[in-house]
C-alpha cells in the first residue's frame, strides 16, 4: 500500500473525474467514458508494488460501485482466466480490467433475469445479503460463492 498522503493526493486530483464516472450508465459506455475510467485507474496511487489491478479496482469500486467491480486474484482472475497471474504493466493491467468489465461483468449485469434477481438481493441486503451493495458486487459475490463450492 502507498502512504495514505500519496493515495489521498492522487484521489483529490481526480475528484471531478470520479464524480463524472459516478453518473455513467453501463448500458451506454462509449470510448470517451472508458478513457475517463482509464485515466482514474492509471493516476490513482493505491499500491506501492508494481501491480495495480487488484488494489486500484477495489478502491475504484468503493468510489464508483456501479461502474467498476472489485477484481482480485483468488476469485475473479482464477474464475475468468484460470490463474492468478498479473503482468506488472499499467497499460496491460488497464486492458485486463476493461476487458473483464466489458466482456464479463456488463453482459451479466445487463441480463434481464440477473438484473431482477440482483434488485431483490440488493433490496434485502440489510437482512439477508449484506455484501450485495451494487449489481457489480452481486456478480463478484457470486464468483466468490462459486469458487468456494
Amino acid at each position: 500500500m502507498q502512504d495514505f498522503s500519496v493515495f489521498s493526493r492522487s484521489i483529490g486530483l481526480l475528484l471531478p473525474k470520479i464524480a463524472e464516472v459516478q453518473q455513467y450508465d453501463l448500458r451506454e459506455m462509449k470510448d470517451d467514458n472508458w478513457s475517463v475510467i482509464k485515466e482514474i485507474f492509471q493516476r490513482i496511487k493505491v499500491m506501492a508494488s508494481g501491480t495495480s489491478l487488484v488494489g486500484n479496482s477495489k478502491v475504484m469500486h468503493h468510489m464508483m460501485p456501479n461502474m467498476v467491480p472489485p477484481i482480485d486474484r483468488e476469485y475473479t482472475l482464477t474464475y475468468l482466466h484460470g490463474n492468478t497471474n498479473i503482468r506488472n504493466d499499467l497499460e496491460y493491467e488497464w486492458q485486463v480490467m476493461k476487458n473483464i468489465i466489458a466482456e464479463f461483468f456488463i453482459p451479466v449485469v445487463l441480463n434481464d433475469q440477473f438484473s431482477e434477481r440482483a434488485k431483490t438481493w440488493i433490496s434485502k441486503r440489510d437482512d439477508l445479503f449484506p455484501w450485495d451493495t451494487s449489481p457489480l458486487k452481486v456478480v463478484d459475490n457470486l464468483i466468490i460463492g462459486s469458487r468456494k463450492i
